[in-house]
């Protein structure tokens, strides 16, 4: 005899159904970032139209940045009765009309936006028809999974959501429509500032409302994270992760709400994702007629203060218009382009042009928040002078080798009354290249071959400036695409540079397997891999490069499958192992993470024959398969386990009785005492037995059990034997 248990010494089978679980939990987590949706919370209520008929209305909210995939379409709402079987499980699509982003409004000017903090919304509506029923209806929509960087609840990425309502008989009677929340809660709060929000509901028949704090409910999970239908109730609530609880939400002041107003109020203390439910109720005569609940997250970040700053030219000439680039850090902002002499001269665009109305030196002041005790100032000095600058230069390409090309630049403008005070150079060429100077005579050294600019900005002492842009071509080989590797099949020909310019000087080795050894591309036929070398030149310049030209080997490919064989659900690492240079595709693709590299993972339901072909830029074409056999799980021991014994005691281990497997898909189990009495029975993966019967604990003594289930693959297994309770 063995019982399952958390602490106590191990005993040879519970260590090895551990192992097994590890190895099924594992293959299941592997997969959850691909699944996760980050939910971000949402609520379902109805209104009542008369003849049994209801609207409901589904909204869902979601992380802008990395919701993953997009909202669901369909989405799907089960509707079941007080036994929580699945009487109708509607298919709501998704309205592209009614997606939105949510603003993020700070209430005190002081504070800054958060950056990366961005929420969508979007509604399902449908019509259903729900004839009374004893009991009433509860409608439910779930989904996993949320925010990994929330930190008051347990497992985030794999916790989903239940967003859920109840329709009771004295809803159906009396045509009841739900209370609906007014406003969503702010999208991003600040750690240590005050929360102060109405979260109020309305409701059409002027029910009254009692609001309260309440623990938002688990859903779906990770495995199955968009279940359609959703999964039967009841519902688990959320796991809060200490020291976080309902009386400590956000870990800071209690977050505390007005039963009778909705009014928020809270301070939190610590930055990061907090998840919050809210539920308001309807009572009629003194009678709760119904509860909407909202499950929604505070991002608490934060927020800083203003901080003024922009960017400008230091001068400008006369008549010119000059731009002010806003670098602040907040949108409430004025410019005073004459401070403190005249403030007319003032704008509050964002980032606006200014032209100064006379020759002289200015300052501008750049004001965040005008009039709030946060404000920040920044200032700069601008002059402007009268136009008496020309810009010019020359430049000299006066040395050329395996370092590149030298361009010595030239200063040769005037400013015929104030002088030049500085030089500003920048040098762009091809893939991006950019350098700059300040000095008067710069040098630059370049080694890509193309088009250049080369641009002065001189500036005078009386703060005028002039531009002067000159194009020309660096006479260096193109070598770009010569230190590089080819491949062919035996016999094939290939061309070494195709890039090559005609009028440089090349010289290729060897020449035995090139159709001309001084040609800027010739054609390659080696009979064996081979390095070809060449020497480039040019106007003093002179480079050398080499192209590798592999000859396939049409062996030289190996896949590879770890491990090839695998469990339902598992994975196996495929790998095409070759040598040189190649493009990599894998058939069936359908099974596969990727089928367009070297090592995709593959995850069959069956046993599948994967094909790796490689291509090789020549065109030679290798292929080479691998098989991945799938073994569907034995519906038994030690794939489905059930415990012989369990102890309901309250001591926090072996406190209740039901079977353990990551491979059942369908269960019906019951427990029978002595007499033959049936004392529990389930077909709710979920459910535990806690050894009481009729609300009464029962007797330690040995139990019956009947186990009938269904696995991965469609396999039944059935089984019967005895449980031991003990106390």
């Amino acid at each position: 005899m063995f019982f399952w248990a958390a602490a106590g010494p191990t005993c040879p089978i519970f260590e090895f159904m551990k192992r097994i679980f590890l190895f099924f939990l594992l293959c299941t987590l592997s997969q959850t970032a691909l699944r996760a949706t980050h939910i971000v919370g949402g609520e379902i209520t109805y209104t009542c139209l008369g003849n049994d008929l209801y609207e409901v209305k589904l909204t869902v909210y979601r992380d802008c940045y990395t919701g993953v995939p997009w909202f669901d379409d369909p989405a799907a709402i089960g509707i079941f009765d007080t036994a929580w079987n699945l009487l109708q499980n509607l298919q709501l699509r998704w309205d592209p009309s009614t997606h939105d982003t949510l603003p993020i409004v700070l209430d005190d000017p002081c504070l800054v936006v958060p950056p990366n903090v961005c929420v969508n919304r979007s509604t399902y509506v449908d019509t259903v028809y729900l004839p009374f029923r004893a009991g009433g209806y509860t409608m439910v929509y779930q989904r996993c999974c949320r925010n990994q960087l929330i930190r008051n609840i347990v497992g985030p990425l794999r916790t989903g959501i239940t967003i859920l309502t109840h329709v009771s008989e004295k809803t159906m009677r009396e045509c009841n429509s739900a209370a609906v929340f007014n406003k969503w809660p702010p999208v991003a709060i600040c750690v240590h500032q005050p929360i102060n929000f109405d979260h109020s509901a309305t409701d059409p028949d002027g029910d009254s409302l009692v609001y309260r704090v309440c623990t938002p409910l688990h859903g779906a999970d990770s495995v199955a994270p968009q279940p359609n239908p959703p999964k039967t109730g009841p519902y688990p609530e959320v796991i809060w992760n200490a020291p976080y609880n309902l009386s400590n939400i956000l870990g800071g002041d209690p977050l505390t709400i007005n039963p009778q107003t909705g009014f928020i109020t809270g301070i939190p203390n610590t930055i990061g994702n907090f998840v919050v439910g809210v539920c308001v109720d309807e009572y009629r005569d003194d009678t709760l007629i119904s509860t909407t609940r909202r499950d929604f997250q505070y991002n608490v970040a934060d927020c800083g203060v203003p901080t003024a700053a922009f960017f400008a030219p230091t001068g400008g000439c006369e008549g010119e218009t000059i731009r002010f680039v806003n670098q602040s850090n907040v949108q409430d902002t004025r410019w005073y382009f004459d401070w403190p002499n005249n403030l007319s001269l003032t704008s509050t665009e964002r980032s606006p042009t200014f032209q100064f109305p006379d020759t002289g030196t200015y300052t501008v002041a750049l004001i965040t928040v005008p009039g709030a005790p946060c404000s920040d100032t920044f200032f700069q000095e601008i002059k402007i002078g009268a136009f008496h600058i020309d810009a010019d230069m020359k430049y000299e390409l006066p040395l050329c080798d395996n370092n590149g090309l030298l361009i010595q630049a030239f200063d040769n403008s005037t400013d015929s009354v104030y002088g030049i005070e500085s030089w500003t150079w920048r040098l762009s060429g091809p893939s991006g290249f950019s350098t700059q100077s300040n000095q008067q005579n710069p040098t630059f050294l370049v080694n890509k071959p193309g088009s250049y600019q080369l641009r002065l900005i001189v500036m005078s002492a009386g703060g005028c400036r002039d531009t002067l842009i000159r194009q020309f071509n660096a006479p260096i080989p193109r070598v770009d695409s010569l230190i590089g590797e080819l491949a062919i099949c035996p016999g094939d020909t290939v061309r070494l540079n195709s890039g090559g310019i005609i009028g440089y000087l090349y010289e290729w080795s060897p020449a035995s397997t090139l159709s001309d050894s001084t040609a800027a591309d010739p054609l390659a036929f080696p009979i064996n891999t081979t390095d070809y070398l060449v020497t480039i030149s040019n106007a003093g310049c002179t480079y050398e490069g080499m192209v590798t030209v592999f000859v396939a080997d049409t062996s030289n490919l190996a896949a590879t499958a770890t491990p090839a064989t695998i469990y339902l659900g598992g994975s196996s690492q495929l790998e095409a192992l070759f040598f040189g240079p190649g493009t990599v595709s894998w058939t069936p693709a359908g099974s596969l993470s990727n089928a367009n590299i070297a090592n995709p993972v593959a995850q069959p339901n069956s046993t599948t024959t994967y094909t790796a072909r490689v291509v090789l830029p020549g065109g030679c074409v290798l292929e080479r398969d691998v098989t991945v056999t799938v073994l569907f799980p034995n519906c038994e021991e030690p794939f489905v386990f059930f415990p012989t014994g369990f102890s309901p005691n309250g001591d926090g281990e072996n406190d209740v009785l039901k079977p353990e497997s990551l491979v059942i898909e369908e269960l019906y189990w019951a427990v029978y005492n002595r007499w033959g009495e049936k004392v529990f029975e389930t077909n709710n993966p979920d459910a535990a037995w806690d050894g009481t019967y009729k609300g009464e604990p029962q007797p330690a003594e040995t139990y019956g059990y009947y186990l009938q289930v269904r696995c991965l693959g469609g396999v039944e297994s059935a089984r019967k034997g005895n449980v031991t309770l003990l106390r």
